[in-house]
């Protein structure tokens, strides 16, 4: 099969990426292992945008950012992103959807509160892309490696839900693969999100910048038969927190309310709650909440649940939320790999050390439009294809001793929480890479009999390759910074950490190198 621009990945960054390349021009190939949009994290997401308000508050937005990343933003795709929202705002407005604007935000609303805002503005966006023609959805496909040229690359290859290897040669390829929290055993992401992009980018030769920050949210339910799913904001403020023998959390730690925590505190709220839930199970109560708030947005979100919530106070916990590290692009959304494009949360830059609320929409639409033009640029330009590209090395081995997957994930996912996880120490990261070490030389020789084996065995390579980029340049940054906290290290330290994180994988001795580079001015 032969196509323009290839798109992996089809969340709100990745759908926006395939309409903006099919209108540049391009015939796409929109690519997912399973539902177009609704098997992705924008799915899920509270379908909140922040941007400017104005041209005039530009820089007010840029500074909030800057803040809120703790000076390890790339400033210049800050200031690109800002530049752009008003563009995205646009394109929200045009897809009828309600929306109620706020300074500084935009929410979509579902027409059925029982809905995840999310789901309905996925359900929209994938609409408008099964009405383009250029656009050809390709649906349970799932990637492997990347195909690659001389000096670019010029395809993919993966397997079908049958088990046959399909390629597919494209003059462009996005990357929109999402983060990878469903590597720990705590999460509100999709379960299949598990780092492939980053695995995919890096097999291509890409650095990986600033994979230490991950970000948690506090309050995810974690009652035994409830989804783990987060509670979504605004709170009701008749909405407490209890901890252990019943103390009353907001009034222990002196926190107005829990909006007030969420917003201006998340970071130390979310190692807050970690920490009280080691001495018992933190709970939300929610039984002094008027009957009639629960038919609203987002209390409506628990329909399911009423019953219990009404009766008794529930178990919560922080779960990791959104990955701020990823690849390097240009303003053209192209990665440093020629023909290789990138967007979403992929992508590094906006964030720094810790995301704001709304960004991480907001950087789907900006990044998957540019990327999308910017692909589409490049596949006229280069429309020419090797005769034999080869695949991106680094694959996983083919036979071996069998191995029970289901297990290895489950285990995965707890070292990735025990010792990558809310609040992280030295000693902790060190035993947790070496658990890491030994799961990835397990997978890599690990036999797999059926197509589903394959890629479950592809999924946990990824999720270990990313558990160890997590690990390694955690364990180098001697300092707490926005999402990063280090227990044996608590304190910010701007004389000699105001730098980004730089990984680069060696395929021929499997290890990761890093280096901490000086943050760019302007």
């Amino acid at each position: 099969m032969r196509a323009d621009v290839i798109v992996v990945g089809t969340g709100l960054a990745g759908m926006t990426a395939a309409l903006a390349a099919e209108e540049g021009g391009a015939e796409v190939v929109l690519i997912d292992r399973g539902t177009i949009g609704m098997g992705t994290n924008s799915a899920l997401s509270n379908a909140a945008f922040s941007g400017p308000s104005s041209p005039e508050r530009t820089d007010e937005y840029v500074d909030l950012v800057l803040q809120i990343g703790k000076g390890l933003n790339r400033v210049a795709y800050v200031r690109q992103v800002a530049r752009e929202a008003p563009a995205a705002f646009a394109f929200l407005e045009s897809l009828d959807l309600e929306i109620v604007r706020t300074p500084g935000h935009w929410l979509v609303r579902s027409a059925q509160p029982e809905v995840i805002p999310g789901g309905s503005l996925v359900r929209r966006v994938a609409e408008l892309v099964a009405k383009r023609d250029r656009i050809r959805a390709e649906r349970g496909l799932y990637v492997q490696r990347l195909l690659a040229g001389p000096d670019r690359v010029v395809g993919v290859t993966g397997v079908d839900r049958d088990g046959r290897e399909r390629d597919i040669r494209a003059s462009a390829v996005i990357l929109a693969c999402g983060g990878a929290g469903a590597i720990y055993a705590r999460h509100d992401n999709q379960a299949s999100i598990m780092g492939q992009g980053y695995y995919l980018a890096a097999r291509a030769g890409l650095a990986l910048w600033d994979m230490e920050f991950v970000q948690c949210y506090p309050i995810v339910l974690d009652e035994p038969g409830m989804p783990t799913m987060m509670i979504y904001p605004p709170y009701p403020r008749e909405a407490t927190l209890i901890g252990q023998e019943g103390a009353d959390l907001l009034k222990k730690h002196d926190l107005v309310n829990i909006n007030q925590a969420i917003v201006r505190k998340r970071d130390t709220f979310a190692a807050m709650l970690a920490a009280e839930g080691k001495a018992g199970p933190v709970r939300v109560d929610l039984r002094a909440v008027p009957e009639g708030a629960w038919s609203a947005h987002p209390l409506s979100l628990l329909a399911r649940f009423k019953a219990e919530c009404q009766k008794r106070p529930i178990r919560v916990s922080p779960a990791v939320h959104f990955f701020m590290g990823g690849v390097q692009t240009d303003e053209e959304g192209q990665t440093g790999r020629g023909g290789l494009f990138a967007c979403g949360e992929m992508v590094w830059g906006l964030h720094g050390a810790n995301r704001m609320g709304g960004n991480a929409l907001m950087e789907c639409l900006v990044s998957g439009r540019r990327a999308g033009l910017g692909a589409a640029g490049w596949a006229r330009d280069h429309q020419n294809l090797p005769a034999e590209p080869a695949s991106t090395p680094g694959e996983a081995a083919a036979g071996g001793e069998r191995v029970n997957l289901r297990d290895l994930r489950r285990r995965l996912q707890n070292i990735a929480w025990e010792h990558a996880g809310v609040v992280r120490s030295g000693e902790g990261m060190a035993a947790g890479m070496g658990m890491a070490e030994a799961l990835w030389r397990m997978l890599r020789s690990a036999r797999v009999d059926t197509p589903q084996e394959r890629i479950l065995r592809d999924d946990l390579t990824s999720a270990t390759f990313t558990l160890r980029a997590v690990l390694t340049a955690s364990l180098g940054r001697l300092e707490s910074r926005g999402a990063f906290c280090r227990s044996d290290h608590p304190a910010q330290d701007d004389a000699q950490w105001q730098a980004n994180s730089r990984l680069t994988w060696d395929a021929t001795t499997e290890q990761f190198h890093v280096r901490y580079v000086p943050v760019a001015a302007g």
